[in-house]
């Protein structure tokens, strides 16, 4: 059966583009409400435009600076008076080799990654609370459990704590009703994946042997926001075509 999200808002962070645009289209066609998020008002806008006007707000913020996290929560439960789900996706990361890595880029890959998406299940869970429902979904990845090769240690740490902050809310705010969980995937058809090979793809070894599609992590994620989810709370769901077999 689809969900049936009518009636209830989220918030999906990074939203414009990519898996955080596919999770809002998988939200707003299950009858949701969805805040789209971005850092270009007008980009925003014409996102929400081609999803569904009707069923988007678009709220802009710089979440390289977390405190405009704050905000941004904020914001969406005073325009739709409610926040039922949030979905934590802003995020960046490079390929550079850790002898290259700068502490100015470590501490801009957190400040974004990590440390606004701390900020926004904060402020998620204050309101939750209240509610005494809400779910809390956190894009990790992957590089999360492992040495990171495909991406930076800056990327592979950020996305390790994302997966150690969902569970630690998750135990805390079981007893209001609130979930949270994290989605790993592994490489997704997206612009950070762009440049590779077919070649490059097999020597991966993937044992579905293809990449993730945006859609195959929105699937994940708003199962995962629904109700038919209700008794699962600190977990992690890898959506890597099996990858994470190899450990």
């Amino acid at each position: 059966m689809p969900h049936d999200f009518s009636g209830q808002a989220f918030l999906v962070t990074g939203s414009t583009r990519g898996i955080g645009k596919a999770i809002a289209v998988s939200i707003a066609e299950a009858g949701g409400s969805v805040a789209i998020h971005g850092r270009e008002l007008e980009k925003v806008q014409s996102v929400c435009e081609e999803i569904d006007s009707k069923r988007t707000k678009a709220f802009a913020a710089d979440l390289s600076n977390p405190e405009q996290a704050i905000e941004l929560v904020k914001s969406v439960f005073s325009h739709f008076g409610r926040l039922d789900g949030l979905v934590n996706n802003a995020g960046s990361g490079r390929a550079v080799a850790f002898r290259g890595l700068k502490l100015d880029a470590w501490r801009a890959t957190q400040a974004l990654n990590l440390e606004s998406a701390f900020i926004a299940c904060q402020e998620a869970y204050k309101l939750m609370r209240k509610a005494k429902t809400g779910s809390i979904v956190n894009m990790a990845s992957l590089a999360a459990h492992g040495p990171g090769n495909m991406m930076g240690a800056d990327y592979a740490a950020s996305k390790a704590g994302l997966v150690s902050i969902t569970r630690t809310l998750a135990l805390e705010a079981a007893r209001f009703g609130i979930r949270c969980n994290a989605v790993s995937p592994g490489i997704v058809e997206t612009d950070m994946a762009e440049g590779m090979t077919d070649e490059m793809i097999a020597k991966m070894a993937i044992p579905l042997n293809r990449l993730a599609t945006c859609k195959d992590v929105a699937n994940v994620t708003a199962f995962l926001l629904s109700s038919d989810a209700v008794y699962l709370t600190g977990q992690v769901i890898h959506v890597d075509g099996g990858q994470f077999i190899y450990g």
